[in-house]
């Protein structure tokens, strides 16, 4: 069994974090809520074709 919603959680705030780091003023959550789901894309991408050997299969 694989569990990657931790890392998927890090990714997220990782992403969120940044965002409010390099733009402190920013309140609107599409600002950091849009990066912090494009890093979770980005995460779950790699863990499905590297980690787990699935791309490609339905």
């Amino acid at each position: 069994m694989v569990n990657i919603d931790s890392d998927g959680r890090i990714a997220m705030t990782a992403a969120v974090r940044q965002v409010l780091v390099e733009k402190p003023t920013e309140f609107d959550p599409r600002k950091y809520l849009g990066p912090a789901r494009d890093n979770l894309k980005a995460l779950y991408e790699h863990k499905i074709v590297n980690v787990l050997g699935s791309a490609q299969k339905a």
